[in-house]
């Protein structure tokens, strides 16, 4: 039952991130916030292999191919890293934080 409140919970964020991202005009952030959008969705997937594979639903070929094109999204969203931490606007006390230095 908590798997299956875990998943319902999962499609609702998506689908809220999804609905948010069509409403936004700039071209750039639009751009940035769909591959967040894909790198959410992906890693839960990929998060969740081992029950898709026990399943049935994929096979290892497609797990791994979606390990792959959870890279290249880290990949392609990593220049943009230091400007999406600093949109959440955390204070510069709590990045100074030894947690924040691992």
């Amino acid at each position: 039952m908590i798997d299956v409140s875990q998943a319902y919970l999962e499609r609702i964020v998506l689908e809220q991130f999804q609905r948010a991202i069509q409403s936004i005009k700039d071209k750039k952030c639009k751009e940035i916030l769909l591959k967040l959008c894909q790198l959410y969705a992906l890693s839960q997937i990929e998060r969740n292999k081992g029950w898709y594979l026990e399943d049935g639903y994929m096979e290892g070929v497609k797990t791994k191919a979606i390990r792959k094109m959870v890279n290249q999204l880290c990949w392609e969203i990593r220049p943009d890293a230091v400007s999406l931490v600093e949109s959440f606007d955390i204070p510069k006390s709590c990045l100074a934080a030894p947690i924040a230095l691992y």
